[in-house]
């Protein structure tokens, strides 16, 4: 498990991007029905297998991974332990391990859900769900080192549903992105407490550019480059040299469906960090 004090998260994520050159985040989604043929029949087992086969072979060009709880629930008891199994496989492989549960509640409940993520599964950094305000946020903050990527401005065409609101003469994204900065411990705790990171997604290069310009110093976790058509290069101006992991998920996992997965995984994971760089 991870180290009770482990050093801030900015400064591990920054080792992880220069470790392998580049930002790269290879997101973990085993879907069965695009699983290659021996795994899709392995149930959860199968699942788990798939996925340490892509962290193995994908590994010497990202610099964390992020399995999506949803695709590992959803196989039941059986699931959690597929999941803990891919959790162990991304920390011997050394890289960071992002949780994405989307995760959001207070008081006791928040912290159990923290607890289980940090603790029980040893996530760097979770995605957090901030619609119940600052003290649904509050809770993923509390352990050291960690970070909570809170959901600002996600990549769905939805998003703008409620995120581009107008409130007070601003969107909420914006509000929603400030509330996240201010939920972290004042400065005579933060050796106490994790970092706040926003959730940005990469179809919007112009919203991303000016939460940057905003937070300098937040880390970004920015979903939507490959199949959901985000380009890296628009990302990477936007980005204007802030913290930052880029996620890929499907373009990486189901390069090719046949035997030869890995290896064609392998060769997109390498594209896409070239493309990073």
């Amino acid at each position: 498990m991870p180290s009770p004090h482990p050093a801030p998260f900015a400064d591990r994520l920054a080792a992880a991007v220069a470790e392998v050159g580049s930002p790269l985040c290879v997101g973990l989604d085993p879907d069965p029905e695009r699983l290659p043929a021996p795994f899709a029949v392995g149930g959860a087992e199968g699942a788990a297998a798939f996925c340490e086969a892509v962290v193995g072979a994908t590994a010497p060009h990202a610099a964390a991974f992020k399995p999506n709880l949803a695709f590992f629930e959803a196989y039941g008891p059986d699931g959690w332990d597929a999941l803990a199994a891919v959790c162990a496989a991304v920390r011997r492989a050394g890289r960071l391990l992002v949780l994405d549960g989307k995760r959001g509640d207070i008081g006791n409940t928040g912290r159990r859900y923290a607890d289980a993520l940090y603790d029980g599964l040893g996530a760097d950094a979770t995605t957090v769900a901030p619609y119940m305000g600052a003290d649904s946020v509050a809770p993923f903050l509390e352990h050291p080192g960690r970070c909570a990527f809170v959901l600002v401005a996600t990549s769905n065409p939805g998003g703008a549903d409620l995120q581009a609101l107008d409130v007070g003469g601003e969107p909420l994204y914006r509000r929603v992105a400030r509330l996240a900065v201010e939920a972290v411990p004042d400065e005579d705790a933060s050796r106490r407490g994790g970092a706040a990171g926003f959730v940005v997604g990469a179809t919007r290069p112009a919203l991303l550019a000016g939460l940057r310009d905003e937070h300098p110093g937040v880390p970004f976790l920015v979903p939507g480059v490959g199949a959901q058509g985000g380009a890296a290069a628009e990302v990477l101006d936007a980005n204007a040299g802030g913290p930052i992991l880029v996620n890929s998920s499907r373009a990486i996992l189901y390069a090719s469906p046949g035997a030869d997965f890995a290896e064609a995984a392998a060769d997109a994971a390498a594209d896409l960090a070239g493309r990073l760089r």
